[in-house]
């Protein structure tokens, strides 16, 4: 198996296994675990766990060696504020750029996540394709790819936060009244709804689920 392939298949199998929840945050990966049961060498997964590191998913540390990252409350905050202007930024473009079709493939992501609700993975799955078009449509590729980075980090807590919570959607800053917004052409409003939206899911994962406050449906 050429070396790039069997890097290939230690990144993915790690940042699955990360991602996932199977390897919790603060855990230690042990290169040697990993190799026997994918039944490579140990080079492949260090040259993943450096990618894994560059990604900000795990810390190589001298004398204890890779550990999932562990975030704490300021770091996750500071990464949902972040995460919020960037995602901001496409949707205010999104509103101008997208097409009837592109708008109506959004509010049909909605209705999928609506669907699987009572699946905390697949919920997931679904949310984090709906950002990733959303942030996509408004053309600003660097942006969109930042925030995608930026999505990947908190997975670990949003899977938390979705199997904890019945209905996952925060009251007031649902996904539909950003879709309204794009449909309604109304790029400042789509970008403070998205604004919104990504601040709210951060108290809510922060407090535990905690409400937060009702917006107008249509707010603008």
């Amino acid at each position: 198996m050429p070396s790039e392939t069997a890097q290939e298949l230690c990144l993915a199998h790690l940042r699955e296994a990360i991602l996932s929840g199977r390897l919790a945050p603060g855990e230690r990966i042990r290169p040697e675990a990993v190799a026997a049961e994918l039944g490579l060498s140990r080079m492949p997964v260090r040259e993943a766990l450096h990618q894994l590191e560059a990604e900000g998913l795990v810390t190589l540390r001298p004398n204890r060696g890779a550990v999932v990252v562990q975030l704490a409350a300021a770091e996750v905050q500071e990464i949902y504020e972040m995460r919020a202007l960037l995602e901001g930024l496409c949707a205010r473009h999104a509103a101008r750029r997208a097409t009837p079709a592109d708008i109506e493939e959004l509010d049909a992501a909605v209705q999928a996540m609506l669907r699987v609700a009572g699946d905390p993975a697949r919920w997931v799955d679904r949310h984090e394709a709906f950002h990733d078009r959303l942030c996509l449509l408004g053309g600003r590729l660097r942006a969109a790819a930042e925030a995608r980075r930026l999505r990947l980090l908190l997975r670990p807590l949003l899977r938390s936060f979705a199997a904890e919570e019945r209905d996952p959607e925060t009251l007031g800053h649902e996904h539909d009244v950003i879709v309204d917004a794009l449909r309604d052409r109304d790029a400042r409003r789509a970008e403070r709804l998205v604004v919104a939206h990504v601040n709210a899911n951060a108290v809510s994962v922060l407090r535990g689920a905690a409400p937060a406050p009702r917006l107008p449906a249509r707010a603008r």
